[in-house]
């Protein structure tokens, strides 16, 4: 643990960061991974070992996908122990889904964002269940494959109840988007048009859209014109991450760091008021097939405070491992949401692994994760850490997304 930690003062340390010689990381706003802090009155009760309930729910509402992105965690043979519930059949009815949000808006819930194994916007219910989550009071978040968003029943109702779209890029380029997608829709040339319209129509006040861009050895050539492309569509920011769903993946692009990283400084520098880039770390290992525990806590915390639904209708710790049977909690759809969560099987869950195993190992969340464990611990003194967060963050983006 490093001096600035132990000090109580600066919860920063707990921030991302690459190596020396790669690009520096910079979160845009919308991701920060300090958005906890936002929440003095569960961080109070977190630390003093009381219990609450998640106020984000991350959830699939369909296992269909209307595009085959060739980096997909869900179709990656490098990490076949991941997702061995995942299929395509799998959906949660608009009648269902509606119930669910409903409880957990009823019993403290605050946001949900809907992503998850499938494309969520296919779902025939998707603009009912979004007026629906909305009505009850949810802030609502999107990531998607973009595809539908210049459809006008779509696209209204996210400009009426979202807060905050996702969408995926991954190409610079037409060609190398249908390449890498497989794409039929003609979506990459809808961006421009599309993400515009919606970021003006918004009804949110602190309403985002943005573009996130995995890179892989197929496109990390492309970096800067796909920077160009989300500037000239509108959004607010794009957001690059390395591919390290895929074993393979992640080593071919080991070997082409330097270029990879050259190109993001480049794109860094057309960030401005409008406009935000975001640089990721880099050098992150495979989420399987890795032996070695990493990061600086135990316990996972980040699920305490955000829980996962796969399109099964089961709860589980956090979307990284939804839908892999070591880690199925409960069915809510047929036995409830708060029977789930409160009535014994996420107690039994907890109670049966009670330290990182498994999948949990490279931990997706790990900032998060180790500033929790170091306010458990006293490293970093919980009102201090309150306290600068607010100097620094006076109005926190999105913060019921942690």
């Amino acid at each position: 643990m490093s001096d600035a930690t132990s000090t109580g003062a600066h919860y920063t340390a707990a921030r991302p960061a690459n190596r020396e010689g790669l690009a520096d990381v910079t979160l845009d706003k919308a991701h920060s991974p300090d958005k906890v802090l936002a929440h003095d009155d569960l961080l109070r009760k977190f630390v003093k070992g009381e219990t609450f309930r998640p106020i984000h729910m991350r959830i699939g509402i369909m296992g269909a996908c209307n595009m085959r992105c060739n980096f997909c965690n869900f179709h990656s043979p490098n990490e076949e122990n991941f997702y061995d519930l995942f299929s395509f059949k799998d959906s949660l009815s608009t009648e269902k889904s509606v119930k669910l949000l409903k409880e957990f808006a009823e019993t403290g819930g605050r946001a949900v964002t809907f992503c998850g194994s499938g494309e969520c916007t296919i779902h025939p219910g998707y603009p009912t269940i979004s007026d629906t989550a909305h009505e009850a009071g949810l802030r609502i978040g999107l990531i998607t494959n973009g595809s539908r968003l210049h459809r006008d029943r779509l696209s209204d109702t996210i400009a009426r109840t979202h807060t905050w779209v996702r969408v995926g890029m991954n190409a610079g380029t037409e060609e190398t988007f249908v390449a890498i997608t497989r794409d039929r829709e003609r979506t990459f040339s809808s961006f421009v048009g599309a993400v515009g319209r919606l970021r003006e129509n918004a009804v949110d006040p602190q309403f985002r859209i943005g573009f996130n861009y995995v890179i892989t050895e197929q496109n990390y050539r492309e970096i800067r014109q796909a920077a160009h492309v989300a500037q000239e569509s509108g959004a607010h920011y794009i957001r690059f991450e390395p591919e390290f769903y895929s074993a393979m993946g992640h080593e071919t692009i080991e070997a082409r760091m330097a270029e990879i990283s050259g190109a993001l400084d480049e794109v860094a520098g057309l960030a401005d008021d409008d406009f935000e880039v975001s640089i990721p770390k880099l050098d992150r290992g495979p989420m399987d097939q890795v032996d070695d525990v990493e990061g600086d806590f135990e316990h996972c915390h980040y699920s305490r405070f955000v829980t996962a639904v796969g399109a099964d209708g089961h709860l589980y710790p956090c979307p990284q491992v939804h839908l892999n049977s070591r880690y199925r909690i409960g069915d809510v759809v047929k036995d409830g949401y708060l029977k789930v969560l409160e009535g014994g099987p996420r107690q039994e869950w907890e109670e049966s692994n009670p330290r990182r195993t498994d999948l949990c190992k490279s931990c997706f969340y790990r900032p998060q994760n180790e500033l929790l464990e170091w306010l458990k611990r006293g490293h970093i003194k919980l009102d201090q850490a309150l306290a600068d967060y607010k100097v620094e963050v006076p109005a926190p983006l999105h913060a019921e997304f942690v």
